[in-house]
């Protein structure tokens, strides 16, 4: 599914300014071309808010969804989103940026202020209110053909979000809603709750889309459905329930974020590559992933450039031949690591695919006892025919097969590393980094990155697990606070 921003959006305050400042605009021009004749150009007899009647047709109601997909790319592939931090936090990415808001983010010690966390949770909840209201118009102003595979879609957004939230924040999330543009507050909500609402939207997405519908949108759809129910179900612990939802979905299946320079660059380009506010980690944390010099595993092709840099003939091929960081005057922060998944602005993401599926099936099978005969095959199975989406716009060699490590502890851990190869930054690694503790028993320190941070840097890695609830919360009447202004979590457990 390719997603664009320029176009109609929902009714919310945002658009209520941008439309009142395009409404001035058009007055200034108006007022030029006219000779000034401030008597007529005020007189004006429209709203400066958009006209219901605007949208209270089938064309408007797909106009809000539509709107909602834009945002929903802005939020999650398109932008400095949770995906991005996330990793930032975790061990995908460490930071080159001098803003405190990422420094504080990479070193695991946040604050409710972080201004950067704020706008994403924002935007988690931005894109989770507007699939409601593409759902209520969709209903309301029903399209002549296929709409139910357009309120399906609007399920499955509001569900990623749910989920998004819940593998991030802390336990106590709100789910308030907007209701002609008064917000009705929400009190807050445990993290298992979150999941098992996230799971019944996937229930009622699914139930939207009838059996006999088996072509075209209703199967991009119901397969999205599919795999995003087997990674809410991974979080409960349901592993029977992720590996029969997974097992449905083929490995070619692929819901691709449309990005250019003109639409939206990619999220880890622009902030990677382009801005150089992140640096790819090389073994950050005592998982040892070494995601900036796996010289002997393409699915995240990295370079630095420069005399010596590594893979540099592959940075200057690719137009990255800056050697520092976006704090460059900081010897204590490493140099710049491009990553070379989405070299340039213009590559799409997949957002959702059947690769997922392959990967959560082997670790519900692993869990469930079957490393050997279903497991390993099926991560062995995506090594020898990578899918073409992985490396947007290239191919990836197939990979040798992997051998059966023997322990219960060798198996779980080479599972999670080839999650974390195939999926880099594309936003799963953080809630697997929680799972890991919460799920398989690992301590804080086996699992999240700890002690020294970057080159010797002061403070070091404080011990947050996930991230607080941001201090613009604080007035929901309904969310007591710990001190004033600060949003209480239910725990801040992993």
């Amino acid at each position: 599914m390719k997603t664009r921003n320029n176009l109609p959006m929902p009714v919310t305050t945002s658009v209520r300014r941008a439309w009142t400042a395009a409404r001035l605009g058009a007055v200034m021009t108006a007022a030029m071309l006219s000779g000034c004749q401030l008597d007529s150009i005020v007189q004006a007899t429209d709203p400066d808010i958009i006209d219901p009647a605007f949208i209270r047709s089938a064309s408007g109601a797909d106009g809000i969804r539509v709107g909602t997909l834009g945002r929903f790319s802005a939020n999650t592939t398109g932008g400095e989103s949770m995906l991005l931090y996330g990793g930032l936090m975790g061990d995908e990415f460490t930071t080159g940026d001098t803003f405190t808001q990422r420094i504080e983010t990479d070193q695991r010690s946040l604050t409710p202020e972080n201004g950067n966390i704020t706008t994403a949770y924002r935007g988690i909840h931005l894109v989770r209110i507007g699939s409601l209201q593409a759902r209520d118009a969709l209903r309301q102003f029903p399209q002549a053909t296929g709409n139910e595979w357009r309120i399906a879609e609007m399920y499955f957004v509001e569900a990623y979000m749910i989920n998004l939230l819940a593998e991030h924040f802390c336990s106590g999330q709100p789910l308030s809603t907007l209701e002609n543009f008064q917000e009705t507050p929400s009190p807050r909500i445990s993290t298992d709750s979150l999941y098992l609402l996230a799971q019944a939207r996937i229930d009622s997405g699914t139930a939207v889309l009838l059996p006999a519908l088996t072509t075209g949108n209703d199967v991009r759809v119901r397969n999205a459905l599919l795999v995003l129910r087997a990674r809410i179900a991974l979080n409960q612990g349901n592993f029977t329930l992720a590996s029969t939802a997974a097992n449905a979905v083929p490995t070619t299946y692929t819901w691709d974020q449309e990005h250019s320079l003109i639409v939206r660059t990619p999220g880890a380009w622009s902030f990677v590559n382009n801005q150089r506010r992140y640096i790819v980690s090389n073994d950050e944390g005592p998982l040892l992933m070494g995601f900036a010099n796996a010289t002997q595993d393409p699915r995240v092709p990295t370079c630095a450039p420069g005399t010596g840099g590594f893979n540099a003939a592959a940075c200057t091929a690719a137009g990255f031949t800056t050697v520092r960081p976006f704090d460059s005057g900081n010897n204590s922060v490493p140099n710049s690591r491009y990553q070379l998944i989405w070299e340039t602005d213009s590559r799409n993401v997949s957002l959702i695919n059947g690769l997922q599926a392959r990967l959560f099936e082997a670790e519900a099978q692993n869990r469930l006892g079957n490393f050997t005969s279903a497991a390993l095959p099926l991560l062995n199975a995506v090594r020898a025919t990578p899918p073409a989406y992985v490396l947007p716009g290239r191919t990836i060699t197939g990979l040798g097969p992997l051998a059966d490590p023997g322990t219960p502890d060798a198996r779980r851990a080479l599972v999670f590393r080839e999650k974390g190869f195939w999926l880099f930054g594309t936003g799963h690694r953080f809630g697997d980094l929680r799972r890991l503790q919460r799920q398989y028993g690992l301590t804080q320190t086996q699992v999240w990155p700890n002690g020294t941070w970057q080159l010797n840097r002061v403070p070091g890695y404080g011990t947050d697990v996930n991230f607080p609830t941001p201090a613009a919360e604080a007035n929901n009447r309904l969310i007591p606070q710990t001190s004033p202004g600060i949003p209480a979590c239910i725990d801040r457990n992993a």
